[in-house]
């Protein structure tokens, strides 16, 4: 990581926590800004931080003591300790190392601190400016292995950290995507692979590396780790979030699937396509197509059994509410369909406020009852909704033209 810089510099880690190193050390010295002293060397992070310019007394007094009764003695008191703890790694000379310098305090310029998120951001400009392909990626590999875990994440919830947590992760996040696209582009499957399963444990949420993952599977003619990957994502995603995977990584899935189902299958195969073990017994989320021919055979079936059928329209009452909270209030009520309606009751998206439900074997002055289970269950899942929906149930056999 520092091949190029000098033996005597003082090297620090910020990326996955917090590490010194020194000439004459065998290894970095780890350090745990949760324990004891970890309030004291949160403070020699923000100094070597700012070892350019320095920090005012007030700005730490601020920082790490605002409510302290007596802050000045503190401070003073945690520069003391900190420079012994350096001393006790080491460090000669560490009143010179931390400085005071009338009313600020800096990270001494001599000897030379190298800090890894300088040389990573460097790294990732350079990758941005690069022409030559091969040596982008060589680029993107370097930074990519720099980033270890996220920027002091003991410290991320801090006011001074979040936003340099949130900036190098966006650059770690952007460099990825660059490094997936040239490496989906020269078909280097393996690596891909390997990256975007790094990137998915570090934010499971960044669902595009999921499409890469499960692309570069079904390349790599390996469709079961695919199907595998998603079903474990859509799991998680309903589990912890309450969402469903984008149509993306549902398009990725049936490719999988056509792979897998196209070759020789076992049993086992068929049994896991017919049967999933794993199988939520919810409402069907299908397409205005789908919706249509499932109508269609309900209504042939009613002709020849004289059943009974209603379809419910469930409507946002939306004049007041932006496009913005519109699509959040509709996610909102198309999980509580799927969590509220009887297993297998299919229903589709209309347009930007509508849902419409087909409802086998239903009666007209049930619809009361079974909007209630929605309206209770939407208020079950969230809470905080502010969501206003109306409802309408008609027959389906009134809808139905003469001929059917």
């Amino acid at each position: 990581m520092y091949d190029k810089m000098q033996e005597n510099v003082i090297k620090v880690n910020m990326l996955g926590g917090f590490s010194i190193w020194k000439p004459g050390m065998a290894e970095p010295v780890s350090i745990d800004l949760n324990g004891r002293a970890g309030r004291l060397w949160t403070l020699a992070a923000y100094l070597i931080l700012h070892r350019e310019t320095g920090v005012s007394t007030q700005e730490l007094i601020e920082m790490f003591w605002p409510d302290n009764t007596n802050p000045s003695s503190t401070l003073q008191n945690n520069i003391s300790r900190l420079r012994a703890a350096l001393a006790d790694m080491g460090f000669t000379d560490t009143k010179q190392l931390v400085r005071c310098e009338g009313s600020f305090y800096r990270w001494s310029s001599e000897p030379e601190t190298v800090v890894d998120i300088d040389v990573f951001e460097s790294l990732c400009q350079r990758e941005h400016e690069e022409t030559d392909l091969q040596k982008r990626i060589e680029l993107e590999k370097q930074a990519f292995f720099m980033y270890k875990d996220d920027f002091l994440p003991e410290c991320a919830a801090e006011l001074w950290c979040l936003n340099l947590n949130a900036y190098y992760r966006s650059l770690y996040l952007r460099l990825c995507r660059n490094a997936a696209a040239n490496l989906m582009q020269q078909k280097r499957l393996q690596e891909l692979v390997k990256l975007c399963n790094r990137v998915i444990r570090l934010d499971p949420l960044a669902e595009e590396f999921s499409v890469y993952l499960m692309r570069a599977l079904v390349a790599s003619k390996a469709p079961r780790k695919a199907i595998d990957h998603y079903d474990h994502i859509r799991q998680l995603y309903q589990q912890t979030y309450g969402t469903a995977p984008s149509p993306e990584l549902e398009a990725e899935k049936i490719a999988a699937m056509q792979q897998l189902y196209g070759q020789d299958v076992d049993e086992r195969d068929i049994r896991g396509f017919l049967f999933c073990e794993d199988q939520t017994l919810e409402a069907f989320y299908c397409s205005n197509d789908t919706f249509r021919a499932i109508v269609n055979l309900q209504l042939r079936e009613m002709k020849r059994y004289k059943t009974s059928a209603q379809i419910m329209v469930v409507r946002l009452n939306s004049q007041d509410v932006s496009p913005e909270e519109s699509a959040v209030y509709m996610r909102q009520m198309e999980t509580s369909l799927q969590h509220s309606l009887r297993a297998g009751d299919p229903f589709t998206r209309m347009g930007a406020a509508q849902y419409w439900v087909l409802l086998p074997g239903a009666k007209l002055d049930s619809a009361e009852n079974i909007f209630a289970r929605i309206s209770k269950q939407m208020k079950r899942d969230y809470p905080q909704s502010k969501a206003i929906f109306s409802y309408k149930m008609l027959d389906l056999r009134s809808l139905s033209t003469p001929d059917r």
